[in-house]
């Protein structure tokens, strides 16, 4: 298997320069209590992702502090992965468990079958990323999904380096630990153990490391070895209905935004797009005054009529609206199907189930000659001894 790694660096600080034009040249911290992402500038000065904003504040204290907005992110990220499904029949979304501290800017894109060189290919995707999305993005090329990985996480945005099959090991020895998918307990040990380089690892035996750490370590000592069987999970793109309404003022009130999304909803199923199709899910969106709101809704069962969904919809809206001023509103219909997907109930009155209920209750009494079947009622349910709260019956299907 070939695998290519593409990689944007701090990919939620290049989306944020890209919407606010005033923030190209400064430093960046994003997050609440903790750093979510930071800018060059502002790892220069010792920050790191994770750690608290207040000590990040202290290391840098003229960048520009933004709240992250994840779905903003995740939607320029959708539509970077939509345009590498230009390149590869395979795109993986990108998955923590593979080490990646973040997965929003990472995704992984199998060459099995591709005509052009690794290196022609980054090339190719690289300059057309740039000029389709304005983001530099650094590539990596190996054998297996962790090497790539690391390889395009070393490499210089705009550049790209091929790992040849078989030079994986080598390749990562001299690289730190802190690539590994290891937990913080895993990492602080290794550190105690003088061990702070892959290669460090892979020189020990497999059993001795593996007793010591288990099955995460087991996982480390074959990834810093080059051993990497992880196959690449395809992105499943759900097909989906979106609906988008510029407001002509902000809207404050719930009143007038409640007004807007069913508006939307109404929209969004009279789509020619549904084709009469039922939708289990929806999405409410929201452009904030400062980030964006975003609602999922789903539904307790398919739903093929926009009044039951709005209503479903309004009432999530209701216990949740936005807490700021609304310039754009946006609804998308997820989990388009044919079927309503709802579970018939196990007794369904009258009908054919309760029907064999009832004759294997009769078949029952007439072989047995007494009370097979009951059921519990309550007596004195306010009693103190609980042998007097309820009592066992003889059920009647009759009644």
């Amino acid at each position: 298997m070939s695998v290519a790694c593409v990689h944007i660096p701090r990919f939620a600080v290049e989306v944020e320069r890209q919407r606010r034009n005033d923030e190209a040249t400064r430093l960046i911290l994003i997050g609440d209590a903790t750093v979510f992402d930071c800018s060059l500038g502002a790892e220069a000065s010792g920050v790191k992702r994770g750690v608290r904003m207040s000590e990040a504040i202290g290391l840098c204290h003229r960048a520009a502090v933004l709240p992250p907005d994840l779905p903003h992110y995740q939607r320029r990220f959708d539509e970077v992965l939509d345009f590498l499904e230009g390149y590869s029949p395979a795109v993986d979304a990108g998955n923590p468990s593979t080490g990646s501290k973040q997965a929003l800017g990472t995704a992984y894109l199998s060459l099995d079958g591709l005509s052009l060189e690794p290196d022609l290919f980054a090339d190719e995707v690289i300059a057309s990323l740039h000029r389709r999305f304005g983001f530099m993005a650094a590539m990596g090329t190996a054998s297996g999904k962790f090497s790539a990985r690391v390889a395009a996480e070393t490499t210089r945005p705009g550049l790209a380096k091929v790992v040849p099959p078989g030079q994986e090991a080598p390749f990562l020895a001299p690289r730190p630990i802190d690539h590994l998918p290891a937990s913080d307990a895993v990492r602080w040990r290794l550190g105690l153990l003088g061990l702070h380089t892959l290669g460090g690892i892979a020189r020990l035996p497999l059993g001795a490391f593996q007793s010591q750490f288990g099955l995460e370590g087991r996982r480390c000592w074959e990834l810093a070895s080059g051993i990497d069987n992880e196959l690449l999970v395809p992105r499943v793109k759900e097909e989906t209905v979106i609906r988008r309404l510029q407001l002509a003022a902000r809207a404050v009130t719930l009143e007038a935004i409640l007004v807007g999304v069913e508006r939307l909803v109404y929209a969004a199923y009279a789509s020619p797009d549904r084709r009469g199709r039922w939708v289990r899910k929806a999405v409410v969106r929201a452009a904030l005054d400062t980030g964006t709101w975003q609602l999922p809704v789903p539904f307790r069962e398919a739903l093929a009529d926009p009044r039951d969904a709005w209503f479903a919809i309004k009432s999530a809206i209701a216990r949740h609206p936005p807490e700021r001023p609304v310039e754009e509103l946006e609804v998308e219909l997820v989990g388009l199907s044919a079927e309503s997907g709802k579970q018939a109930g196990m007794l369904e009155g009258k009908g054919k189930l309760w029907r064999q209920v009832e004759e294997a209750a009769r078949q029952l009494r007439a072989q047995q000659g007494r009370a097979s079947i009951g059921r519990v009622v309550e007596v004195e349910p306010w009693s103190r001894i609980p042998e007097r709260r309820a009592a066992f019956v003889e059920f009647d299907p009759s009644t």
